[in-house]
């Protein structure tokens, strides 16, 4: 089977950079800067020497990545995890965050993603966190 080669753009940082991947036999092979995006070279980070782009593979296939909810079962410390169902996992997260609601109301509960090293990133603007 060929390899595949799929636009996509990189999860693992705000920019959102742009990234071709190559895929053989339904597995990532490699990552690499997708060079026909428009603005790879004017306002999106330097790609091809990011850590983050350049272990992608190791990241997606390392043997100790958590693939599912684990609900921890002994006390806060000890490292006991118990694997549970998405569904359990999804529950248990709603019902939390409605008793944090009726308790503390809903401006109590929020949520973000990226970190504080880049800005959000929009064609011919950059907006700050």
């Amino acid at each position: 089977m060929a390899i595949e080669v799929k636009k996509a753009h990189c999860e693992m940082c705000q920019p959102r950079c742009r990234i071709l991947v190559h895929v053989e036999h339904g597995r990532m092979v490699k990552t690499e800067v997708d060079r026909s995006y428009p603005l790879w070279d004017t306002i999106m980070p330097p790609t091809s020497a990011c850590p983050r782009q350049l272990a992608a593979k190791e990241i997606m296939y390392h043997p100790d990545r958590v693939n599912f909810p684990l609900k921890r079962v002994g006390e806060k410390g000890e490292g006991k995890w118990e694997t549970i169902s998405w569904e359990q996992a999804f529950d248990e997260i709603a019902e939390k965050l409605s008793e944090i609601r009726e308790k503390y109301g809903a401006e109590a509960a929020a949520c973000t993603t990226g970190d504080a090293r880049f800005p959000y990133w929009l064609p011919g603007r950059v907006f700050y966190p």
